[in-house]
């Protein structure tokens, strides 16, 4: 294979120890692709003066986006569609560019480098560290890497075949100890981030300490190293427990803000119930902001007045009345917040004291929690709509609106549904808005909710099936986060199915966002 149909792609950061002898490794290649995230240190004045003598270097810049979607931004400057990715801390062999021209490659292949990983400039065969191949030449029409925020990988498919080459990288991975730990905790920390919705317990981080160092000092010989495979085999066990135990402090971490989203239209009768039972909360949200989808004045002369003596922060999100727009009105108002968590209910849900309390108590990075609802019929709403007295709603008896903290906890334990529900059916039953809550950096995530919805129908089901396809989860919260829903015709059904057509294409093509 001719290396002038070949780029080259590096994504850099503090790598001036290894940069030089990296690139110097690739004069050869048609055009050297460096993406500089953010190096404080001689990168790029080193990248700089080898581009004054190699005129087939280029550098971009970037911040830290994720090592998945980096790659793939370094990717996308590359001309040719043959590409070689390596890192700034390896060196390509020579033998290994010679056993390139010798190759002959389909589209679909994927060449598979043998990489040699070094402590202290020494080649260690031990510890889990060889044999090590990683894939590093492919065909960008070919595959791509994943998003993964860390431990990023090509996407495989049924048709590629893999090459297996008997030379490839040297690594220099780590100098010392010091650099050993940075290493581990740096990574540790992305890991937990990125797996919030794996399972994790204290339990669980011992156990792998144990079982990690024992394999590699013992099963995978690190002891033949002497301290240097005790050392690496140490600070492998660490990586593990700490993965895990940070995961598990991000899982139990708690909301430090939360704003409770309100939707309404032309309904300040059952928006001031909604309002009056919120002033009422044992534990108020830090802001109320009501998305208003096109409401009369009306509606904002009643917010105004309440605004004059409400327990907390209250706004109005107004959106002009262009037919029914609840996703972009939901959007609007979240966008508008400077909370951590978000609540969501509809203007016409009447709120039990602990309501905020109990969505906070349940929350968790990557999970929508989907709270449930106890209907009032026509004749006991239009009473409270009489008397104009929320409490009212409160005298409806019956098992579902009881608060039982047990059976709160058991219905939160087996509700667990993630992205795999799809292999079996279409849609998430229950999934809605008028009782849900769930990070605000997942809702921006995925973009928030799908605002081609137009019309009463699914866009609270889609941006579920988006969450779950970003790795989220999907959980219940019954006899806890009790709300009332006042009685009212149900709303016009004309767009439900051109509305079940986009909500089909985000399942079949596992949408996790919606913008163009």
């Amino acid at each position: 294979m001719n290396l002038k149909q070949i780029s080259v792609f590096i994504i850099v950061k503090n790598a001036e120890k290894t940069l030089f002898n990296c690139l110097n490794s690739l004069k050869e290649f048609d055009e050297i692709i460096l993406l500089d995230n953010e190096s404080t240190d001689n990168t790029i004045k080193i990248a700089q003066d080898f581009q004054l003598k190699h005129n087939n270097l280029k550098i971009y810049k970037s911040k830290f986006i994720g090592f998945g979607a980096l790659k793939n931004l370094a990717l996308s400057y590359t001309k040719n569609d043959w590409v070689l990715s390596i890192d700034a801390d390896e060196i390509l062999e020579k033998e290994c560019i010679e056993e390139l021209k010798k190759l002959n490659l389909k589209p679909n292949n994927i060449l598979a480098l043998p990489r040699k990983n070094l402590y202290q400039e020494e080649w260690i065969k031990a510890c889990g560290w060889w044999p090590d191949f990683v894939y590093r030449v492919f065909n960008k029409t070919h595959t791509c890497f994943n998003q993964n925020l860390v431990h990023e990988s090509l996407e495989i498919f049924k048709n590629t075949e893999k090459i297996y080459l008997k030379n490839g990288l040297k690594h220099y991975a780590f100098n010392n100890i010091a650099h050993l730990i940075e290493k581990m905790q740096y990574y540790s920390s992305l890991w937990a981030k990125q797996n919030l919705h794996k399972k994790s317990s204290i339990c669980k981080a011992n156990l792998r300490i144990i079982w990690t160092f024992i394999r590699n000092y013992f099963f995978k010989k690190g002891f033949i190293y002497g301290y240097k495979g005790f050392i690496i085999s140490v600070c492998n066990a660490l990586g593990a427990f700490f993965k895990y135990m940070k995961l598990y402090e991000l899982q139990h971490e708690k909301p430090k803000s939360c704003a409770l989203i309100i939707t309404t239209y032309n309904q300040k009768e059952r928006l001031a119930l909604v309002l009056d039972s919120v002033k009422h909360l044992s534990l108020t949200p830090d802001e109320v902001i009501i998305a208003d989808d096109g409401s009369k004045n009306d509606t904002a002369d009643l917010i105004k007045k309440y605004q004059k003596n409400f327990p907390c922060k209250l706004k109005h999100v107004w959106q002009e009345d262009l037919g029914f727009r609840a996703a972009k009105s939901r959007n609007n108002a979240i966008e508008a917040s400077h909370c951590e968590y978000i609540i969501l209910i509809d203007g016409d849900m009447i709120l039990e004291k602990d309501f905020i309390k109990d969505h906070l108590k349940f929350s968790q990075k990557g999970l929508i929690l989907q709270g449930s609802r106890t209907i009032l019929n026509e004749n006991e709403s239009n009473k409270i709509l009489k008397n104009q007295n929320f409490k009212l709603a409160f005298n409806k008896k019956g098992f579902k609106n009881q608060k039982n903290n047990f059976l709160a906890n058991i219905t939160y334990k087996f509700s667990k549904i993630d992205k795999k529900i799809f292999k079996k059916i279409e849609l998430v039953k229950g999934s809605k808005t008028c009782n849900m809550s769930f990070y605000k950096q997942d809702f921006e995530a995925i973009e928030g909710f799908n605002e081609n919805f137009i019309g009463w129908g699914r866009e609270d089901s889609e941006f579920v099936a988006r969450f779950l396809f970003n790795n989220g989860i999907f959980r219940r919260i019954k006899f806890n986060a009790l709300a009332y829903h006042i009685y009212h015709q149900e709303n016009n059904k004309n767009m439900l199915q051109s509305n079940h057509e986009i909500y089909l294409d985000t399942i079949k093509n596992q949408k996790t966002t919606w913008k163009d």
